[in-house]
Formats: structure tokens, C-alpha cells, sequence
């Protein structure tokens, strides 16, 4: 049981009966609008911390957001929420709540941000879930998609600051107009979904993939100084390179061009790091193709 820390005056408290967790399956919360579209997380015997520090359980870097926000628990098979003194509030359905019970289907309102409540797998939440897959995911490759990838590069960004090491990787098919000339536009998404599958077979764990458009890809390296981030695009190249392409009655080969970009610290924001990492793009296909170039974003 947690006890209320947190009493305030000018906030309703809303008491509604919910499904219990227990017969419905176990309950979750999934991010619904915001930077963290998709996210879900499961409601165990811990306490959920909903805030803008890095330590909560779901971390939402916004300023409309608090450090430490609102927490959610479970207690005698039921789900409750609590505001931490925020200085925006919490939101459920569109009312402020100081504390309350959550039912199935209830959504709240942190910051800018909205995240459902679910006590199981209902047809409301798979639904949600459907309607995220096709908000942050390309249906070719499989990787984040362009607006998606944005969003989440600008939260690394935001991380960076705090001396974080980050690298972003822009790749672009060389001479991708020619298969789709020669051969059509059905081999040519044949190859950039076997293209994909081999940039996720050779990414290291934790990287994160975007389709940026077309036949160009972003990847973020986390965690990552410029000299690995090198030989991390080194290896992808040379994995593509050397890799042919059998696709319906035609087999191709293809290579990949590649711009690597550190976040120094004059790139204060993610536009800053793009245009670093693509000047390093254009630079390989200027010197030839089939080749990595490199600098600090500065």
C-alpha cells in the first residue's frame, strides 16, 4: 500500500469501479500521442513513475512534463494513479485528478502527452496497437519511419547534452534509379527490403533504424564515439557489398554509400547533426561511391 504523500486541495479525486486485472489478463500502459508513441509498459508489483527524469519508469522529456510527474500502482488486484505535485497536472479523461482509480480504456493526460490504460488484451488495445504500428513503422522494411525517427533522434539529442556519446549514419543506395528503370518498381522494393534485413542482421544491439525516404537510411548509435561508428559503417558497406540480391528471376548487386556524423558540441539540435551526417554522404558519393565518410558535427 502507498500512502498519500502528496494531499492536495484544489483537485478532484475520482473513485470508479474497474475490471479486475486478475481475470482480464495483466494490465499495461500504452503511449499513445507524444515522443514515446508506442511505447507500452507492463503494470507489475512496482510502481510505474510516470515523469520528465531519466529514471522513471517512463521517461518523457517535455517541458510541459515534471521531473517526477505521477505514479500508477497496483493494490488488491485494482490500478491507481496519483499526481506528485506537478505544475501542469495530471489529466484522466480530460478531468485533473489528484488520485484515482483507473478502469479499462481510461486515458491520461501528462503534459503534452497521452497514455492509455488497459487492464488486458481488449479488442480497444489491440486496436491501439495497430493504429501505432502504422503511425512509427515503414510497412516495407519494417523500421521506424521518417517523422518517428526525427522524434526520437531529438530526444538522443537532448541526452547528448549531458555528455552522452551519439553518432548518426545516413546510407543511400547507390544507383537505386536503375533497378527501378531496368527492372521496376516491384525489384526495387525487393531489394530495399533485402537491403533492410541486412542492415538489421549487422546493426549492433541498440541501434536505431530509420527508412529516411526512399532509398536512403538513418541509423543512431548510441553510446557510440566517431572511430566505432566507422567501422560499425565500414561493415555494413562491406555486408552489402558483397551480398547479391536474388530477387523473382533476377539476381543484382548493389552497394551503399555512407555518411557518419559525431554529435560535438556545437550540434546543438538535430538539424545540426542531419546536415553533418548528410555533407558526409554527399562526400562518399562524390569520391566514388561504395565508401564511408566521417567527421564531427560542429
Amino acid at each position: 500500500m502507498i500512502d498519500d504523500k502528496y494531499p492536495k486541495t484544489d483537485r478532484a479525486t475520482v473513485i470508479e469501479p474497474s475490471v479486475s486485472p486478475e481475470t482480464q489478463g495483466n494490465p499495461r500502459l500504452i503511449v499513445v500521442s507524444g515522443l514515446l508513441l508506442g511505447h507500452q509498459v507492463e503494470i507489475g508489483e512496482a510502481v510505474v513513475t510516470i515523469g520528465r527524469a531519466t529514471d522513471c519508469t517512463i521517461a518523457l522529456p517535455h517541458p510541459s512534463v515534471s521531473r517526477l510527474h505521477c505514479r500508477i500502482w497496483r493494490e488488491d488486484n485494482r490500478c491507481h494513479i496519483q499526481d506528485l505535485d506537478s505544475t501542469n497536472r495530471t489529466f484522466l479523461n480530460g478531468k485533473p485528478v489528484m488520485r484515482a482509480e483507473l478502469r479499462d480504456g481510461d486515458q491520461i493526460g501528462v503534459g503534452s502527452n497521452a497514455i492509455k490504460f488497459f487492464v488486458g488484451e481488449s479488442m480497444e488495445a489491440r486496436y491501439h496497437d495497430e493504429l501505432i504500428d502504422l503511425a512509427i513503422y515503414d510497412s516495407l522494411t519494417g523500421f521506424y519511419n521518417r517523422r518517428h525517427f526525427l522524434g526520437l533522434l531529438a530526444d538522443e539529442i537532448e541526452k547528448s547534452r549531458a555528455g552522452r556519446a551519439l553518432c548518426l549514419l545516413m546510407l543511400d543506395l547507390d544507383y537505386f534509379k536503375s533497378i527501378n528503370d531496368r527492372h521496376g518498381h516491384l525489384v526495387g522494393d525487393q531489394a530495399l527490403s533485402s537491403i533492410a534485413q541486412i542492415l538489421r542482421e549487422q546493426a549492433p544491439p541498440g541501434a536505431v533504424i530509420g527508412r529516411f525516404g526512399g532509398e536512403e537510411f538513418s541509423m543512431l548509435l548510441r553510446d557510440v564515439k566517431l572511430p566505432e561508428a566507422i567501422a560499425t559503417a565500414d561493415r555494413l558497406r562491406a555486408a552489402i557489398a558483397a551480398t547479391p540480391l536474388l530477387l523473382r528471376d533476377v539476381q543484382l548487386s548493389t552497394t551503399i554509400s555512407i555518411g557518419v556524423a559525431e554529435c560535438g558540441s556545437g550540434a546543438s539540435n538535430s538539424a545540426a547533426l542531419l546536415h553533418a551526417a548528410d555533407e558526409q554522404l554527399y562526400r562518399a558519393k562524390q569520391g566514388g561511391r561504395n565508401r564511408v565518410a566521417a567527421a564531427v558535427a560542429c
